[in-house]
């Protein structure tokens, strides 16, 4: 029954990469609300080949398992939800995944922020 609620979380989030990858330096961005390295990390990506264009590269881009754009929109990461949402299509818009019971298992309780491990596909 819970693993399909959504959890609306009244506290501070620590985010840390659970890998190197580009995209999970870009999920890191986007849900930090930090534009300007998001947008480097983007621009640096996509022209190395990894999409055929910005727009499906943003798209194909998911962060635990959730579209970028709404990933950054989960953690109230407005500059950069922003940012995403005119280039994402409304296809991922309207499938925004819900965090689970299983994500929040995985995520450590401080007593300042909850930590969360991020990982890009």
């Amino acid at each position: 029954l819970f693993c399909f609620s959504t959890v609306t979380l009244a506290t501070d989030f620590n985010f840390v990469a659970s890998d190197k990858k580009g995209t999970t330096q870009i999920c890191l961005a986007a849900a930090t609300d930090n534009t300007e390295v998001m947008i480097s990390k983007l621009q640096k990506l996509s022209r190395r080949g990894t999409a055929l264009s910005y727009r499906t590269f943003i798209n194909s881009i998911q962060c635990n398992n959730q579209f970028i754009g709404n990933f950054a929109k989960t953690y109230n990461a407005k500059n950069t939800s922003a940012y995403l949402d005119q280039y994402t299509n409304q296809w991922n818009k309207n499938h925004q995944s819900k965090i689970t019971v299983e994500e929040i298992a995985k995520a450590q309780i401080s007593e300042k922020a909850m930590v969360v491990s991020v990982a890009g596909n």
